[in-house]
């Protein structure tokens, strides 16, 4: 098969994978492949992402913005825009600076769900743009995603330079979200089995054949340039991936998991990849990204059977998780010596392969408001049960939202548990070799992905702690009921699934979701654990304390609008290698509504969120402990009323302003 025909077979795959995002969101798939690039191909001060800046570089090489942008579609964006007015001069660039304009992830795979995200890797030339140059690209390209944001749809954009990516160099380029030399290879296999061109040259990975020695790779690109009459100016070239270090595992499997503490069945299918590549009994691993590049442009290396799989029909994304299944499904040869492969038992093996295929149909209804007569939902099933994927309680799973929160938790563990076991497999299996090869994961990201671990899963005294859910943006509740109770050892604080009466909790029907000796604290777990949001109804069951339900409904609100829920892949390098620092706190003061004049006591309960993701409730007893509290927040962290990050809440009662009155005074 020559160039000719393998390009061909590749723009069929694009293509196929353009069309299968269109089919699920037309609207969305309207602005990923259209509008955006429009945008970044142009900079007119009344459209969306124009920077002022005249040294800003924009603009995308090969592409066709009246093409692809008719008027139709622009007048339905920009209606008042006058970017193509014929007598506006043209608002495109002479000089494009973006080669290539791939998104990388699960967008037109069945794993595309209603609240997956747009990744965009955006291919540039640091030497063509200047450092400043980059800087306002990186600009324009914020802007654009505010812009898109509001339109409904959430997209990133990651400069990548060409020639870093080359050299497999992305601990500068990668945006600070990632963690660069946690991922090196793993991330360009990502990119190369998962991505879409969106607009500009085309990978000239696509034609190179796998099983090749670096040295090998450049005589094979000369020879398709010198003896194959090839243009390379049509091509951008991010280099090759021979193979992969097992050092690089390990670092990766951080990674997956620091993405995992948001909402782990996303990761669970990448962090299995992980131990599927770690069977090889060899210091350097195959990728599935050769996978995906046979099936599409060289079917002439694989066997017959896989051969008749058109391009139009290859799904990375459900092609890998048929892989992993596979994996779990059978027991693993033993390798020999210190590298020795992890034998799955037969029991584990299967509860893992279901697991998978669970998590794999979660990802693909995530974010669906309804599951009846939906044509996606219908395409996946059909897909998911071709390819043996279909998980056996796959109508029960599309009706999660309405389980039993008991239910929820028990998924959620059993995610959570899987990583966990995982993560220490592979971290033995690291240490087993260590010694004999470099690590690639540097002191810094180490630390950083560590941090943010340590950050989500270790308790310490005061506090509030992670529950270990499917997804914390997925777990709020419809209804809830707070009950109240006496005991031996103090008052002891519960909140039940739905909405309950005396007789259904004294009768043990009640579905509990948590308890706490303290309503504060309680509180502040469903809040931070995504289990109260604003669409939550509060209940309660009639009990003999001063706190109503409007106390509690108005403390959730405080909360909610205080504390926004923490997306901790989305915590900042800079901040986790910071010093640990308190950034905001709440005072809830008089909660129990004790009579307060002429006492000295006054409690009080302080919450504050650290800049780790971290959540503390200290309590104060008297006026004097709390303002020594508020004293010690305003000269260490700076956090006070008047830095707009220290607020207070007070119940109504009789001696509120009285109570006012004595937290204004110095």
């Amino acid at each position: 098969m020559n160039s000719y025909e393998k390009i061909k077979r590749y723009q069929l795959y694009n293509r196929s994978r353009k069309l299968r995002a269109v089919r699920y969101q037309a609207e969305t798939a309207t602005i990923l492949f259209k509008v955006i690039p429009f945008l970044l191909h142009c900079n007119y001060p009344d459209l969306p992402g124009f920077v002022a800046h005249p040294k800003c570089p924009y603009g995308i090489q090969r592409f066709s913005p009246d093409k692809i942008l008719d008027p139709d579609l622009f007048n339905r964006y920009f209606p008042d825009s006058t970017a193509r007015n014929h007598k506006t001069a043209s608002p495109y660039s002479n000089s494009p600076c973006i080669h290539s304009l791939k998104t990388i992830g699960s967008i037109g795979t069945i794993a595309q769900s209603a609240k997956s995200d747009c990744d965009y890797w955006v291919s540039v030339r640091r030497q063509e743009t200047g450092e400043e140059g980059l800087q306002l690209l990186q600009e324009k390209c914020r802007l654009i995603e505010q812009w898109a944001m509001d339109q409904g749809v959430e997209a990133y954009f990651f400069l990548m330079d060409i020639d870093q990516t080359r050299r497999n160099d992305f601990e500068s380029a990668v945006e600070e979200e990632s963690a660069g030399s946690a991922l090196k290879l793993l991330l360009k296999d990502e990119l190369f089995r998962s991505h879409i061109l969106v607009a500009g040259k085309m990978l000239l990975w696509w034609l190179i054949p796998a099983g090749l020695t670096e040295e090998q790779y450049q005589d094979y690109v000369e020879d398709l340039i010198h003896k194959r009459h090839l243009n390379i100016d049509n091509f951008v070239d991010l280099g090759y991936i021979a193979d992969i270090p097992k050092s690089e595992i390990f670092g990766a499997c951080l990674w997956q998991m620091n993405k995992a503490l948001d909402s782990p069945f996303k990761s669970l299918i990448k962090f299995a990849y992980l131990e599927l590549l770690m069977q090889h009994d060899r210091k350097q691993i195959p990728l599935f990204s050769n996978k995906i590049q046979a099936l599409v442009t060289f079917p002439e290396t694989l066997s017959e059977e896989e051969r008749t799989l058109p391009p139009s029909a290859v799904d990375p994304y459900l092609l890998l998780a048929r892989e992993i299944v596979n994996f779990y499904r059978r027991d693993i040869p033993a390798a020999t010596g210190s590298e020795a492969a992890y034998i799955p038992e037969k029991k584990e093996s299967r509860d893992e392969e279901n697991l998978i295929r669970e998590c794999l149909f979660l990802k693909a209804i995530e974010g669906m408001k309804t599951i009846k007569n939906d044509q996606h939902l219908k395409i996946t099933l059909q897909l998911m049960k071709r390819w043996n994927l279909l998980p056996v309680n796959y109508k029960s799973l599309a009706t999660l939202h309405t389980w039993q929160f008991k239910k929820q938790q028990e998924t959620g563990k059993r995610v959570h548990a899987f990583l966990l076991a995982t993560y220490t497999r592979l971290r033995d299996q690291q240490s087993a070799f260590q010694d004999n090869v470099d690590n690639t994961i540097t002191q810094r990201d180490l630390s950083i992905l560590g941090k943010k671990l340590f950050s989500f899963y270790e308790n310490k005294p005061g506090k509030i702690s992670y529950l270990h859910s499917l997804s914390r943006y997925d777990i709020g509740q419809q209804e809830i009921t707070f009950h109240f109770s006496k005991q031996r050892g103090g008052n002891m604080y519960a909140v039940y699934q739905g909405r309950l009466g005396w007789e259904d909790i004294r009768k043990e029907k009640a579905i509990l979701i948590h308890q706490e000796k303290d309503i504060v604290q309680l509180t502040v777990w469903l809040v931070i654990n995504g289990i109260v949001q604003k669409k939550t109804q509060l209940h309660m069951v009639e009990h003999p304390f001063l706190v109503t339900l409007d106390d509690i409904q108005k403390l959730t609100d405080k909360l909610l609008a205080t504390f926004p829920l923490i997306s901790f892949s989305r915590i900042s390098a800079d901040e986790m290698l910071s010093n640990e620092k308190i950034i905001k706190a709440l005072a809830v003061v008089n909660l129990d509504k004790e009579p307060v004049r002429g006492s000295k006591d006054l409690r009080s309960d302080i919450i504050t969120q650290n800049n780790y993701g971290e959540y503390f409730v200290q309590r104060c007893s008297t006026l004097v402990q709390l303002k020594n509290t508020m004293r010690m927040l305003l000269t260490k962290y700076y956090v006070s009323r008047w830095n707009n990050n220290l607020d207070f809440f007070i119940p109504p009662q009789p001696e509120q302003h009285y109570i006012q009155n004595l937290l204004e005074k110095g």
